[in-house]
C-alpha cells in the first residue's frame, strides 16, 4: 500500500514539475517575441530618424534665392535644400498618409509617412502612427500654425520640434507596444 501511495505522490510531484516548466518555456517565448517585436519597433525609429536628420538638417541649404519652406503644416512640410549635395536645389516634401491607405499590416492605426523629392515618385521614408511638427521663432516661441500660411512667417521659423510614434504591426500581450522619437531640429541654413 504504501508503493501505490509513493507512486501517487511522484506522479504529482511530477505533473507539477512539468506544469512548472511548460509556464516557464511559454514565458521565455513570450519574452523572446517580445523583444524580438520592440527591435523591429526600435530599427523602424532610428531608420526614419535618420532620414529625418539628414534632410532637416539640411532646410535651406544653399538656397539663395526664394522661399526655404514652401509650405509648413502640423503633419506635413515642403521644403527646398540642395539635399543630394550636387549644386541644385531639390524641393522636399513630408506628408502622412491617412491609416486607410495602410492596408499591408493589421495595426488599424498605421500610416505611411511619405517623403517626395523633386517631381519624383513619393517613397514611403517608413510606418509611423503619428507625425506632428511644431514649429518655434528665434525666441524659441511655438508659432502658431494658421499664421503660417503666410511666407513672412515661415521665414521666420528657425526650429522645427518633430514627434514620431511608431507602433507595431501586430499585437504582441494586447498593445503595439509603441515606440516614441522627439527631436528638435534648428537648421544652420534658417538663420
Amino acid at each position: 500500500m504504501n508503493h501505490v501511495l509513493d507512486l501517487i505522490g511522484s506522479t504529482i510531484i511530477a505533473g507539477f514539475i512539468i506544469l512548472i516548466l511548460l509556464r516557464l518555456n511559454s514565458q521565455i517565448g513570450d519574452a523572446a517575441t517580445q523583444m524580438h517585436e520592440q527591435t523591429f519597433n526600435q530599427r523602424n525609429a532610428v531608420s526614419v530618424g535618420d532620414i529625418l536628420e539628414h534632410d532637416f538638417a539640411k532646410i535651406g541649404y544653399r538656397v539663395s534665392i526664394g522661399e526655404k519652406i514652401i509650405q509648413a503644416d502640423s503633419n506635413a512640410i515642403i521644403f527646398r535644400a540642395d539635399i543630394d549635395n550636387n549644386g541644385v536645389v531639390d524641393t522636399i516634401n513630408y506628408t502622412l498618409t491617412t491609416p486607410d491607405s495602410m492596408n499591408s499590416t493589421p495595426n488599424p492605426n498605421d500610416k505611411k509617412l511619405k517623403r517626395k523629392v523633386n517631381s519624383a515618385i513619393s517613397r514611403i521614408a517608413g510606418v509611423v502612427r503619428e507625425f506632428n511638427l511644431v514649429y518655434y521663432d528665434s525666441l524659441n516661441v511655438q508659432i502658431n500654425y494658421g499664421s503660417l500660411s503666410s511666407a513672412v512667417n515661415r521665414s521666420k521659423i528657425r526650429g522645427i520640434r518633430v514627434y514620431t510614434k511608431f507602433e507595431l504591426p501586430f499585437l504582441v500581450n494586447d498593445s503595439y507596444n509603441p515606440t516614441e522619437l522627439r527631436r528638435v531640429y534648428r537648421p544652420k541654413n534658417l538663420r
